[in-house]
């Protein structure tokens, strides 16, 4: 195995940042790549570059660009970054329905949740546009150089697509043996129809941070006018990303944004179901975190035993 000093796991908010955390950081997995998580949930502007020993992992970085990357304190020729991007038009949807229903309350949810949630379609998506506004750049940083090696970029599409084959190839790339038979559990136990209390991808539940966990869904929220607005904020963006061939693609559009559910008993039996897919993911959740509870007090035992006898 290629020694690997410090990992980098630079993303961006609704690109499937706590999924890849969680396999990543999976106490199976840790004991072959020998990289547990140090660090999590890095905001860089807020926080900086993150610290970080050698021999781990700091996972997610949001909102960090190529010339963070470059300019980062402490390099190491051997670290590594592995970078998960989705299409900004996506990543708005799901930002400003995760504000409006699913976000935990903070001092950013508190302000915008009602906003949203009151605002129609169009108007939520022109919230969508200016917050992705703050980190345009950024983003966009990641499609332009080309990289020597020290970096691998995925796009959310590749993970939802095949996840056993992306997660894969992000092993491979960090040097990973992981046996094989770990690996398929490993990234099955995480995958959406494991941790979403049963639904497929596509079966949406708003309510969910796990909302619906497909990409393309912004065309059901996208108006022509809207889709005018994104080109116009960030003229040629998707077409440099690889998103779009050309800078029309918002002419094609309908006119309206697909209606949300307009009678009384069918936003009644949404919500019911919602609320039961809610049940059955928080219960998954649980359960979860009381298995990491009991592998951290393994290892924690373990470097004890190992401690007092060397």
């Amino acid at each position: 195995m290629m020694k690997i000093s410090k990992i980098f796991h630079c993303t961006f908010y609704k690109c499937g940042s706590q999924w890849v955390r969680d396999v990543l950081s999976e106490p199976a997995l840790v004991a072959h790549s020998g990289h547990p998580l140090l660090v999590s949930g890095v905001d860089l502007p807020s926080s900086g570059w993150p610290a970080l020993d050698a021999g781990g992992l700091a996972s997610p970085v949001y909102t960090a660009g190529f010339g963070d990357w470059q300019n980062r304190p402490d390099p190491d020729p051997e670290d590594r970054c592995v970078v998960v991007t989705r299409d900004p038009r996506d990543v708005i949807v799901s930002l400003v329905i995760s504000l409006a229903l699913s976000h935990t309350p903070n001092e950013v949810t508190s302000l915008l949740r009602l906003p949203i949630r009151n605002a129609n379609k169009d108007d939520r998506i022109r919230i969508g546009i200016h917050l992705f506004s703050h980190w345009a750049a950024q983003f966009q940083s990641w499609f332009g150089p080309e990289f020597d090696g020290d970096i691998l970029r995925l796009d959310y599409a590749e993970l939802v697509t095949d996840e056993q084959a992306a997660f894969r190839r992000i092993f491979a790339y960090l040097g990973w043996e992981i046996p094989d038979d770990i690996a398929t559990t490993v990234i099955n136990t995480h995958s959406f129809l494991a941790t979403s209390g049963g639904r497929r991808r596509g079966e949406e539940n708003e309510f969910s941070h796990r909302r619906k966990g497909i990409s393309g869904d912004w065309r059901n929220h996208f108006s022509r006018q809207t889709g005018e607005m994104f080109e116009t904020a960030f003229p040629g963006l998707l077409e440099r990303c690889g998103y779009e061939s050309g800078n029309q693609w918002w002419s094609e559009l309908a006119e309206e944004a697909a209606p949300d559910s307009s009678t009384a008993e069918g936003q009644l039996a949404r919500l019911l179901a919602a609320f039961e897919a809610q049940e059955k993911e928080l219960a998954i959740q649980r359960e979860a975190a009381a298995q990491r509870l009991k592998d951290v007090e393994t290892l924690h035992q373990l470097y004890d035993e190992l401690r007092y006898t060397t």
